[in-house]
């Protein structure tokens, strides 16, 4: 299969060895649970107003410091705004402006998404996102990815 090249600005995350770990067992653990092709955890960076990956399953493509930048007015609503986990569970949802490099999910057959929101007393830290083929996920699975979610919070509070 042919994954069409994306580029993305990128910043150096300074993670100790101890906060991987972390990153990587919750990752594991929803991803056995959930389920996920593709998961990633995002860190918010308020200032600028974007998403930069702090945990990728894919890091040869979706790589830790890369930057998502273009995100849609209604997801910035949704998630940061009002604190609410995204579900994207057909290809129409994952093919909106809520989703960057639609050509790159489509080619990994990425047709499903979760995006819970990892949010420490009122503040929105982030997102712990998953990406499966379309149907895999609904409002129970959002709701099990968001007790992971929760688990990241003390972990990306210290990045």
């Amino acid at each position: 299969m042919t994954v069409p090249h994306f580029e993305e600005e990128y910043v150096e995350i300074p993670l100790t060895t101890a906060a991987s770990a972390k990153l990587a067992g919750i990752a594991a653990s929803v991803t056995a649970d959930v389920g996920a092709l593709l998961t990633t955890i995002s860190l918010w960076r308020p200032g600028t107003g974007d998403l930069v990956r702090v945990y990728s399953t894919m890091p040869e493509l979706y790589r830790v410091g890369g930057i998502s930048s273009e995100l849609g007015e209604d997801w910035l609503e949704h998630c940061v705004v009002h604190q609410e986990s995204f579900l994207a569970s057909d290809q129409g949802t994952i093919d909106s402006d809520a989703f960057e490099h639609q050509d790159v999910l489509g080619a990994l057959n990425l047709g499903a998404a979760i995006n819970a929101v990892i949010v420490d007393n009122g503040r929105f830290l982030g997102c712990l996102n998953l990406l499966d083929v379309a149907g895999a996920y609904s409002e129970p699975s959002v709701r099990r990815a968001e007790a992971y979610a929760a688990q990241l919070v003390e972990t990306l509070r210290t990045l």
